[in-house]
C-alpha cells in the first residue's frame, strides 16, 4: 500500500510489492495473479475495517436514510486522509478482472452488512437489499467519478444524499 500511496495505481509494481514484503515475486504472484487482483484484496481489507468501526458503535440519526448518510459520509471522508492510495484501491476495482470476483462478490457483503447496521435491522429484507445495492452501486460510480477528477468528495456526499433520500423514501424511511 506504501506505492499506491507514494504514487498512485501507476506506482504499484508487483515486483516492487515483492521486494517491500520481502518475498519472491513468484509469491506475490501465486496468491495475487494482477496487480489489480491485488489491490482488490486491499479494498476489501479497507472496507472490512470501516464496518468494523461501526460495529460497536450506536450510529447517529432517526431514520435508516440518515444513519446511512452517516456511514457514507465518515467512510469517504477517508478517502481524503490519502488521495492516491484510495484512487488505486478504486481504479483497481474498476477494471478486475474474474479472477476477482470472489473478492468483489466478498466487498458486496461486507458494504451490505455495513448498510445493514446503519439501517438498524438484524436481517435485511429483500426490499432493504435492494434498496443497499442501488446506494452501493450509485457510491462506486460516484468513486469512479473522483477518480476521474469529475467530482469532490462535497459533490460525490451529494449525490449520495440525493440517492439515498429518493431510495429511502420509497420505503418510507
Amino acid at each position: 500500500m506504501e506505492s499506491a500511496s507514494e504514487g498512485g495505481y501507476d506506482a504499484v509494481q508487483m515486483r516492487s510489492v515483492a521486494d517491500r514484503a520481502g518475498v519472491a515475486i513468484g509469491t506475490v504472484y501465486r496468491y495475487f495473479p494482477s496487480k489489480n487482483h491485488m489491490l482488490v484484496v486491499a479494498l476489501l481489507w479497507m472496507f472490512e475495517g470501516l464496518r468494523d468501526r461501526f460495529q460497536d458503535f450506536v450510529i447517529p440519526g432517526e431514520t435508516p436514510s440518515d444513519r446511512i448518510l452517516f456511514v457514507l459520509r465518515k467512510n469517504t471522508e477517508v478517502l481524503e486522509t490519502d488521495h492516491l492510495r484510495y484512487e488505486a484501491l478504486v481504479r483497481a476495482y474498476m477494471f478486475a478482472d474474474a479472477s476477482a470476483t470472489p473478492e468483489l462478490n466478498a466487498l458486496g457483503g461486507v458494504v451490505t452488512e455495513m448498510f445493514a447496521k446503519a439501517i438498524g435491522v438484524e436481517e435485511v429484507s429483500q426490499q432493504q437489499l435492494d434498496a443497499v445495492k442501488v446506494i452501493d452501486d450509485v457510491w462506486m460510480s460516484s468513486l469512479v467519478s473522483w477518480v476521474a477528477g469529475r467530482m469532490t468528495t462535497d459533490e460525490v456526499m451529494a449525490h449520495l444524499e440525493l440517492a439515498v433520500r429518493l431510495v429511502f423514501r420509497k420505503l418510507g424511511g
